[in-house]
Formats: structure tokens, C-alpha cells, sequence
């Protein structure tokens, strides 16, 4: 993945000579960083808050919830809709809903963890 960053001269005064806009320009820093995705499905038993590795879907690869200290961001779906994180906490190899309810029976739950780094 490359970074790119838009870089505005945007001087004070416009020169005489030129009569055109200036235009933003896109440069290219040559920094890459590196993506790791991490991806946990599961199906709710309309009883559960707590998720581990045992609750899994099989077929869907492999699957993991890890470590907090690793992830730079992670998203939480419950029923396609995304969950703020006041609503589930997770710690490596589990996912604990805090909401008051429970998901209903069927519903799926997807953890996605993203890992970034140089």
C-alpha cells in the first residue's frame, strides 16, 4: 500500500505570468506500510454475550479475535450493523457484548481487526 498525500502550494499572491489556477498535486511520499486482516464469524444463540474461538463458523477459513495491543483499529457487526464500542469489549480470543439485550437467535456477528504496520 503506498501513501499518498495532496500538497497545496497555494501561494499568497498569484503570479502575473500565470493566468491559470493552480491546481492541488498529488505527490508521492514512497512510504509503504503493510495490512493484516483478521476476520471472526459467528451466529448468535439469542443466549450468549461472550464469543470465543469454540463459537466460530467453520468453512470461512482462518478465524481469530486477536490481542487489543496488536490491532491498530477493529469494527463489530451484529446483524450487519455496526456496533460503537461502548457496546462489546474484546480481549484476545473472545468478544463480550455489554449491550442490555442479547442479539436474537440467527443473528450473525462479525469481528473485523485490522493490523497496521511498516
Amino acid at each position: 500500500m503506498n501513501l499518498y498525500v495532496a500538497s497545496c502550494p497555494c501561494p499568497k499572491k498569484a503570479s502575473k505570468r500565470r493566468k491559470k489556477r493552480s491546481r492541488h498535486r498529488t505527490k508521492r511520499l514512497g512510504v509503504k506500510f503493510l495490512a493484516q486482516t483478521y476476520f471472526f464469524y459467528a451466529i448468535s444463540d439469542g443466549e450468549k454475550r461472550e464469543y470465543t474461538h469454540e463459537d466460530q463458523i467453520p468453512g470461512y477459513g482462518i478465524q481469530s479475535i486477536p490481542s487489543p495491543k496488536m490491532i491498530s483499529y477493529r469494527q463489530v457487526f451484529v446483524n450487519g450493523v455496526l456496533q460503537p464500542r461502548t457496546l462489546y469489549h474484546i480481549r484476545e480470543g473472545a468478544l463480550t457484548l455489554t449491550s442490555e439485550d442479547v442479539p436474537e437467535k440467527g443473528v450473525p456477528i462479525i469481528v473485523q481487526s485490522v493490523r497496521i504496520y511498516r
